[in-house]
């Protein structure tokens, strides 16, 4: 008799215990819930502010920004058509110097090699400068390969293998074009006000002259 009390209350105590494991997560997860959905007294709740420019939200266009542009408003264009002008032609002797780089034949070979993997570098670094000069003064650039095609106003590069003889005479006359024309743009940028610009151009001038010096004299 004993023993079956002692078995009856085992299991009375075993499904108290079970009721409990089953109940508890139920009760936690409500009690969970409820609390998401109770203000916290404690919070600080945060004033809502409208932004500053007026602006709806995702337009970061703050027309306000353009009074910190360097240049009035009536330079702009004309100096822009400047750099403009230059970025493709520069980006333009980029190509050729590497098509030459690439295709060059003859027993100047490995100077000229050289050389021109050099001025290409130049070029490229020049570009970016007077690119990154366009977006300071309020406008853009377009260097895309149309554009370079249509606006850099030189005759069309050769394919094929180039004799170091060829290369000479068609890089030379190319950058003595190019270096023409930045030498007007020192004085047209300088009229307009814009020294700056006009003091890159003086920097590019000189790199260009310096190049048509070093492929004349092998020409000499």
């Amino acid at each position: 008799m004993k023993t079956q009390f002692r078995m009856l209350k085992m299991c009375a105590v075993s499904g108290v215990f079970i009721l409990a494991l089953t109940t508890l997560p139920a009760l936690a997860q409500n009690r969970r819930a409820g609390s998401t959905n109770q203000p916290n007294s404690n919070a600080t709740t945060m004033p809502q502010t409208g932004a500053a420019s007026g602006s709806e939200l995702g337009n970061y266009r703050y027309p306000q920004a353009d009074q910190w542009i360097p240049l009035e408003e009536s330079k702009r264009q004309a100096i822009n058509a400047d750099l403009q002008a230059t970025v493709v032609e520069l980006l333009e002797l980029f190509h050729d110097a590497k098509q030459s780089h690439w295709n060059l034949r003859g027993p100047l070979y490995l100077p000229l090699h050289e050389q021109l993997q050099k001025y290409a570098d130049q070029y490229r670094t020049y570009a970016d400068i007077l690119a990154e000069r366009q977006l300071s003064i309020g406008m853009s650039t377009d260097g895309r390969t149309e554009t370079i095609v249509q606006s850099a106003n030189l005759p069309k590069f050769p394919g094929g293998p180039l004799s170091d003889r060829q290369v000479l005479e068609i890089m030379t006359e190319r950058i003595f074009t190019i270096a023409r024309r930045v030498r007007q743009r020192i004085d047209s940028t300088a009229k307009n006000g814009d020294d700056v610009t006009s003091n890159k151009f003086q920097d590019l001038s000189y790199e260009l002259d310096k190049q048509v010096w070093q492929f004349r004299v092998h020409m000499q």
